[in-house]
């Protein structure tokens, strides 16, 4: 398979959804010296532009306290301490309103390690005593200008029990009141919901706030591409080809919220990642694979190539495998979501994310991804002379690994003369460590030397290459295996550094000293 650009047929830059949202598991996390490390890493390499995470009116926060009387008091030093952790690494909230602190909550219903309330206020009027506070204590601190710019997400997936203890007509009543609240502040605070699991709710939550004349600023929800089988127990069943549930559902919420009575909402998915099952029996959401292996390389690449224009944020949980669902893994890998294990290490999905980041400037489209049933692509931009290009083989669970990709690229409209083409490929071994701790024998506790050899494995494999166009044109070639991302930096050699001439300023100075001899 070859393709063609000339590089006179610029189109738009990449939107990159992606990039506008990393996420964290609850907002306590931050106080971890290991956790900011993790995110200031991915924000060198990668700079996302805000962070989501659960649990920022958790107990543990010490926000709300009732006073010998029963009235409310609210204490804010540790939200403070939160966001200012996130604003020294470049990064804004986006901010997830929950979970009922145990001062107003109804009932002991929890969820997680770290028991997050998930039951509604006794009384809906303290709950948004509750939002107006913490938007009062926003603004004054950070500045209206600023909060204006931060998201207010209400509450996290609702639709599911095991989140919300109420129904979809309490959900609606918590959403009006937070809504109430953040207006009541400043009219330009952004709120939305209803942060969904599985794209529920979407269509009735919209037409729900249209018709009770509730603020609306943008939808959220969530996807997973292992949600297949939590609805359809085998492949057989499913109506979707193999690898195609997840693009299907990205495209059809943006087709939904077109279609509504509010068109121009923005659309945030707030979760999704790599996790991936064949059927019902392989569901797994705490030891799965696919979000530690190779695999994850390419599945990331084609979801955000392909969805570069149907949403507005593409947040991919989490940023870090340190968070408390569960007990915090221990071992150098453990199947779980982040983008970084425990131990610091860049997963082959955080190098994807990188690579995705390099494609800056005006875009050349030859494939699409999550679009074609291959899952097959390549993409070129260009900005300031450089040509970048990106390409990858996404191979869905489920289907035979079949023969590498081959393939080739054509590029014309360059300058004649010498380029340098510079390589980084994410392969198994090489910016995927996951496949060499496994050929390791999966220790526990790895040796400095076998810490230094994964951590040398996290890094992709870097090459350069000499071009020489001659009639405008440059051909590219490449081989990828199932799970491998190549990306390729074209720039003009230019001039070639010259040595210093020693001699030439050693006469010069002995010129210069003898001018100053009596």
């Amino acid at each position: 398979m070859n393709f063609s650009y000339h590089l006179s047929e610029n189109g738009e830059c990449l939107r990159q959804p992606w990039k506008n949202c990393t996420a964290l598991g609850r907002a306590y996390d931050l106080v971890r010296a290991d956790v900011r490390a993790h995110l200031g890493l991915l924000q060198k390499q990668i700079g996302f532009r805000y962070c989501r995470f659960h649990g920022l009116f958790h107990d543990d926060m010490g926000v709300a306290h009732r006073r010998p009387d029963g009235t409310l008091e609210f204490h804010w030093h540790h939200v403070d301490e939160i966001f200012d952790a996130l604003r020294d690494l470049g990064l804004r909230p986006f901010v997830e309103l929950n979970p009922m602190p145990l001062a107003l909550a109804s009932g002991e219903k929890t969820v997680f390690h770290y028991r997050m309330n998930i039951t509604p206020p006794r009384k809906m009027a303290e709950w948004e005593e509750l939002v107006t506070s913490f938007a009062v204590h926003a603004v004054r601190r950070y500045g209206l200008e600023e909060v204006r710019k931060w998201y207010f997400e209400v509450w996290n997936e609702p639709n599911l029990d095991c989140f919300w203890a109420g129904d979809y007509e309490a959900y609606l009543n918590l959403y009006a009141a937070s809504a109430n609240a953040l207006k009541s502040v400043d009219s330009g605070l952004r709120v939305g919901g209803p942060a969904t699991a599985m794209m529920e709710w979407l269509p009735q939550f919209i037409e729900s706030c249209r018709d009770r004349s509730l603020p609306l600023d943008f939808v959220s929800t969530h996807v997973y591409p292992m949600d297949e089988f939590a609805i359809y127990e085998s492949a057989a069943d499913s109506p979707f080809e193999r690898g195609q549930f997840f693009p299907h559902h990205i495209r059809q919420v943006a087709e939904k919220v077109a279609a509504s009575s509010m068109p121009g909402l923005e659309i945030h998915w707030t979760e999704w990642n790599a996790q991936t099952a064949v059927d019902r029996q392989t569901v797994t959401f705490m030891n799965n694979v696919h979000v530690d292996s190779c695999y994850a390389a390419a599945f990331i690449v084609d979801s955000c190539v392909g969805a570069d224009a149907l949403c507005h944020s593409l947040t991919y949980w989490a940023a870090t495998d340190i968070f408390e669902e569960h007990p915090i893994p221990t071992t150098p890998f453990s199947c779980s979501y982040g983008l970084v294990t425990p131990w610091g290490l860049k997963k082959a999905s955080a190098n994807a994310f990188m690579l995705l980041s390099r494609m800056r400037g005006n875009r050349l489209l030859a494939r699409s991804g999550g679009t074609s049933s291959d899952g097959t692509g390549v993409v070129v931009t260009t900005e300031g002379g450089l040509v970048h290009v990106l390409a990858w083989n996404h191979r869905a669970a489920g289907l035979p690994d079949g023969s590498p990709w081959a393939a080739g690229l054509l590029l014309s409209g360059l300058a004649q003369g010498a380029w340098i083409g510079t390589e980084s490929h994410i392969k198994p071994g090489a910016g995927s460590a996951w496949e060499a701790w496994v050929a390791m024998g999966r220790p526990i506790n790895p040796t400095p030397a076998q810490t230094e050899f994964l951590s040398q494995s996290s890094i992709p494999r870097q090459q350069f290459a000499h071009y020489k166009v001659e009639e405008d044109s440059l051909n590219l070639s490449w081989s990828l295996g199932p799970g491998e991302v190549l990306y390729v930096e074209l720039a003009a050699a230019g001039h070639a550094a010259r040595p210093k001439d020693a001699t030439s300023d050693l006469s010069l100075l002995e010129k210069q000293l003898g001018q100053l001899a009596p």
